[in-house]
């Protein structure tokens, strides 16, 4: 038999402040373990020899793509060869679906990839820009 909330002594409020505090608490355990399961694949991945860019806000949330880190590797054979890698982290027991792996290798195929040169012969740069096509 379930009591009424006289009976039980909480109010509309306490109930509502409750339930906001237990949600409050698992998006922060969520952000907690995204957030470490992140760092675990950029050390990886610096292991490994790749440099690591993370696509997070300045204050650490992610954002709505779902590409989360861009890895970079040099050829060492050839120095102008670049590898790019996109990466996308799932933590605790999240496993990437069917539509997040096709939305990863459509953003794979959408890269444009463009020059620029730097240039700095007084106190301005010049920026000298190309685009990737031939």
């Amino acid at each position: 038999m379930q009591q009424s909330r006289a009976a039980s002594g909480r109010s509309k409020a306490a109930e509502k402040a409750a339930h906001t505090r237990k949600w409050r608490r698992a998006a922060a355990a969520a952000h907690a373990r995204a957030r470490n399961a992140k760092t675990f694949a950029r050390y990886d991945l610096t292991k490994q020899g790749w440099r690591v860019i993370n696509l997070d806000s300045r204050r650490g949330y992610e954002y709505k793509g779902v590409v989360d880190l861009i890895a970079v590797k040099r050829n060492n054979r050839r120095p102008d060869e670049f590898e790019v890698l996109f990466v996308q982290v799932k933590g605790g027991s999240a496993r990437a679906s069917k539509a997040e792996l096709d939305r990863l290798e459509r953003a794979a195929r959408w890269v444009r990839v463009e020059w620029a040169v730097a240039e700095k012969p007084g106190r301005t740069v010049r920026w000298r820009r190309g685009t990737g096509e031939r």
